[in-house]
This record gives C-alpha cells, structure tokens and sequence, in this order.
C-alpha cells in the first residue's frame, strides 16, 4: 500500500465517522512505503549490521484460527493486509541471522496537525532471541522526542511476555504525547506477537 493509499483510507475513516456511519473496528495496520528504497533505507535504521544487499522478505498469510487468536490477544479486527505481512529478514555479510523487521501503523484513528494527516509509521527490529533490538518511527511531525533513542531505547530487550503500558514498569511516555507514545508500545507488542504466530519464534 502506497502513502498516497494509505493517506486516501484515512481519509475515508475520517469522512465515515463524521458522518456517523459505523465503520470496520481496527485499530492497527501494516506500514508500507511507494519504493524499495525508502524501505531499504528504513530498514538499515533497524539493523544498521546487516548486509545491504542481504535482505530477504518473507511472507505470510494468517489462517482463520490464526486471525482470531490475534484478534483475541491485540483486542481489535485485523485490517486485510494485517492479514497478509510482509517480515524483512536481516542477516550480516557473513550470512548469519541478525533478526526479523516489520513496519507498523499503530494509528486508531486519523489526526491532523497543521492541516494535514499526522502520521505514525513504526518500525521494529526483533533479534534472534525473540527480543526488541530497535525501534523507529519514521518522518514524526509531532513532537521529535516520540522518534528519539531517549523514548524508544525504553523499549528495546522487551519481548511478549513484557510490559508495554507506558506509565508502568519504568516506560515513561514522551510528554504532551501520551497517546503517541502508548501508541508506540502497542506496535512493539503487535510485531512481536505478529512473528510469533507467523514464524514461530518463542522465548528463549
């Protein structure tokens, strides 16, 4: 899904809710970019070791029990393309694994800032243990610190079974961007439990 499609849908929910129509409940969807080279370049911010050239891209299609106990664990309906990931898989110059990428829009609803769509694109890297080795967000323009190693190195040696509730545990949300920095957290959680049931990766 292209920007100009994804800022076309937002749009759309936006629209759908003002005029009191009952839209799909979802809560969350993959992020995607226009080119590979955008999403190679954001990818290289995740894993910053990995052979340029070395990417692989795995994908997945969600069974219907699968779907449903994502559904169940994340708490809202999976957009279509939720249903059908795309993982980036990261390796050094050697060959050897480094971990497993994926883009996430945690937005619930569209927001606008300056006229125009806040967006909130996250990506995040998960190594070979399962764990959060790096956060992104990509392009913020709200306030900088939500996209600054200070706010998201919290996060980062987290894995599933973590908390990620900001305010608790010692993550402290950016302030002024409560909702935001929640909103971060929800997408660590979301790509850990999304490679979990899609590539079998388990604690320890």
């Amino acid at each position: 899904m292209t920007r100009l499609t994804r800022f076309a849908a937002k749009v759309c929910l936006g629209l759908l809710f003002c005029l009191a129509l009952a839209p799909q409940r979802s809560e969350a969807h993959l992020a995607k970019w226009g080119s590979w080279e955008i999403t190679h370049r954001n990818l290289m911010k995740l894993f910053p070791d990995a052979d340029p050239n070395g990417w692989r891209i795995k994908r997945y299609q969600y069974s219907d029990s699968e779907v449903k106990l994502l559904e169940a664990e994340l708490g809202f309906e999976l957009y279509p393309e939720d249903k059908l990931p795309e993982f980036f898989i990261a390796s050094d110059a050697q060959g050897n694994f480094l971990g497993v990428a994926i883009f996430i829009d945690p937005r619930t609803k569209p927001k606008i800032l300056d006229g125009g769509i806040l967006t909130l694109e996250v990506g995040i890297g998960v190594n070979a243990e399962g764990k959060i080795s790096r956060i992104k967000v990509y392009d913020y323009r709200g306030n900088v610190a939500l996209a600054q190693d200070a706010f998201l190195n919290q996060l980062r040696g987290r894995e599933l079974d973590s908390n990620f509730k900001m305010g608790v545990g010692g993550l402290v949300a950016v302030a002024g961007e409560p909702e935001e920095s929640q909103l971060v957290g929800n997408a660590a959680r979301e790509a850990l439990l999304l490679m979990k049931v899609a590539l079998g990766r388990r604690d320890g």
